[in-house]
């Protein structure tokens, strides 16, 4: 069984919508057994967003949650007017400490070469996340557009 992180944007409703069906895909994955969530899972201590505690608090959980996954799977929702550095972040935490990373990017949007280059697993499809085997992940690579 997988832990997992599931690392998203949520600027907007469009990514609260993908982030939230990517999670409820995962919980029908036998193969994962637990789902780290930054939208769900920090700040539990209720701090004031944008403050220094926050901040701190935040980045901590975030980081813990990231050096207890087994898998990150990031949704890739590049939208330049809501763009998140800290799922690209994530994705090079992840790299850098040898977690395998998924990548799920709805439509045909090009990827950044450093993703491209530095996942395990790519796909298109939601339903995937609902078959995909997170302990035994293959190797399927990005075969877009790359910037």
């Amino acid at each position: 069984m997988t832990k997992l992180y599931l690392a998203a944007p949520f600027f907007n409703d469009a990514q609260t919508t993908r982030l939230n069906q990517g999670a409820a895909a995962l919980q029908q994955n036998p193969t994962v057994s637990h789902v780290f969530s930054p939208m769900n899972d920090t700040n539990a201590a209720g701090l004031t967003f944008g403050t220094p505690e926050w901040q701190q608090l935040v980045y901590n959980e975030d980081t813990q949650g990231l050096n207890e996954a087994d898998v990150l799977l990031a949704v890739y929702d590049y939208d330049h007017a809501n763009a998140d550095p800290g799922t690209m972040f994530e994705i090079g935490y992840a790299v850098a400490k040898q977690i395998p990373v998924v990548v799920f990017c709805e439509g045909s949007q090009p990827i950044n070469l450093m993703i491209s280059q530095g996942l395990t697993t790519f796909t298109q499809d939601l339903k995937t996340l609902t078959t995909l085997d997170f302990t035994h992940l293959p190797h399927l690579p990005y075969t877009g557009k790359v910037y």
